[in-house]
């Protein structure tokens, strides 16, 4: 008799462990569906000189208005990549202005290509960690710490201060994923059982 007051707790227990279980192969589907119809955006300063982070936020908001005056009605993240891909050059160059505006000897290369990152949270959006498409910027030495955003999606324009992500930028969000896999990058807090937040959220 005494081990049945315990059965609650192991049916808990148990339940918890098939709830991670499959959050994480739904995590690794979301995973998946992000990579295929997500460009991330990074700009990487010269240093981590306040200078230099500042310049790097100026670059930041041309480059991203020039993209996004230009690509806001695709409809793929395909058209996008070709466009940057097409546009490279031109985009380098709106940020070497900017440099050179603001009295700075520094070069601008890019990148363009597949990368290895860890999780991320925009807002209360997860991005889990895996491999992502991403256009990346180096002004100078590229070696002081990056500014990201999504490209597309676009929600480079998102007020990440707020905690959160307008429903306008993830319906765009939603429309490339199924239900199921938009549901699983949405950062909904445990509010009682605390330690799976570590699990599922902190970086």
């Amino acid at each position: 008799m005494k081990t049945q007051k315990y059965i609650p707790y192991i049916v808990l227990f148990f339940g918890i462990i098939s709830f991670i279980a499959f959050y994480k192969i739904e995590n690794a589907g979301a995973t998946g569906a992000l990579a295929r119809n997500t460009i991330r955006f990074h700009v990487k300063a010269n240093s981590d000189t306040p200078i230099d982070q500042t310049l790097k936020l100026k670059v930041k908001d041309a480059v991203v208005d020039y993209i996004y005056k230009e690509t806001g009605d695709f409809a793929s993240a395909e058209e996008t990549s070709l466009f940057i891909t097409q546009n490279n050059d031109k985009i380098k160059n709106i940020a070497q202005k900017i440099i050179d505006e603001n009295g700075f000897s520094y070069t601008v290369s890019s990148r363009f290509g597949t990368d290895t990152f860890p999780t991320k949270t925009y807002g209360d959006i997860v991005y889990p960690a895996g491999q992502y498409t991403s256009y990346t910027l180096y002004i100078g030495s590229g070696e002081g710490h990056n500014w990201w955003c999504v490209l597309y999606p676009p929600l480079c324009f998102v007020d990440t201060s707020t905690g959160v992500v307008p429903d306008s930028s993830k319906e765009r969000l939603k429309e490339s994923m199924t239900d199921t896999e938009y549901e699983t990058i949405v950062q909904y807090r445990f509010k009682y059982f605390t330690f799976l937040n570590e699990i599922f959220f902190d970086e």
